[in-house]
């Protein structure tokens, strides 16, 4: 059985992922739509929670250590619009995205909260964020989805409004 520290992380993703695809209903034919001149698209915010191409987070969380910590640049602002992901439909966006959080948990779950409070990585991004580069895997994971996740909720719901689209509920 999971303990706190995944139990808790799990009610914010599940909450920040229902933020998230609130949203994406009714926004197949916008993928192409952003909410202003040169802002991102839907399918570019899509493709920016993603990562870069063939990066799987729950990897790297298993890089995560208590004594070598693994080091890893974030360069805020990027959304990789591969010809591949140009191609996909909503539905195979959101079950990619699906895809990372459900192999995080898988992970995320085998851990203690000892050990998801231990384990590190080095990150500067961070050091910005909370003061510090070294972030634990309970931190990465709840920034991941409960910050990071929801700012980019926000930027789909006014891409639905911009389209015309009502309120999702």
């Amino acid at each position: 059985m999971a303990g706190k520290i995944p139990s808790e992380l799990r009610a914010k993703t599940d909450e920040s992922w229902a933020a998230l695809t609130r949203p994406l209903q009714g926004m197949e034919p916008h993928l192409e739509r952003s909410d202003a001149p040169g802002e991102w698209t839907t399918r570019q915010v899509l493709c920016h929670l993603l990562f870069e191409p063939g990066w799987q987070p729950a990897d790297f969380l298993r890089q995560f250590s208590e004594h070598a910590l693994p080091r890893r640049e974030i360069v805020p602002g990027l959304a990789e619009v591969t010809p591949e992901r140009k191609a996909m439909t909503l539905t195979q966006l959101t079950d990619a995205l699906d895809a990372q959080r459900r192999a995080i948990f898988a992970y995320v779950d085998t851990l203690s909260d000892a050990e998801l409070q231990g384990r590190k990585a080095r990150i500067p991004l961070f050091k910005q964020i909370q003061g510090s580069e070294e972030v634990p895997i309970a931190v990465y994971v709840g920034a991941l989805f409960g910050y990071h996740w929801n700012d980019h909720a926000g930027q789909l719901a006014k891409i639905r409004k911009a389209v015309g689209l009502p309120d999702a509920t």
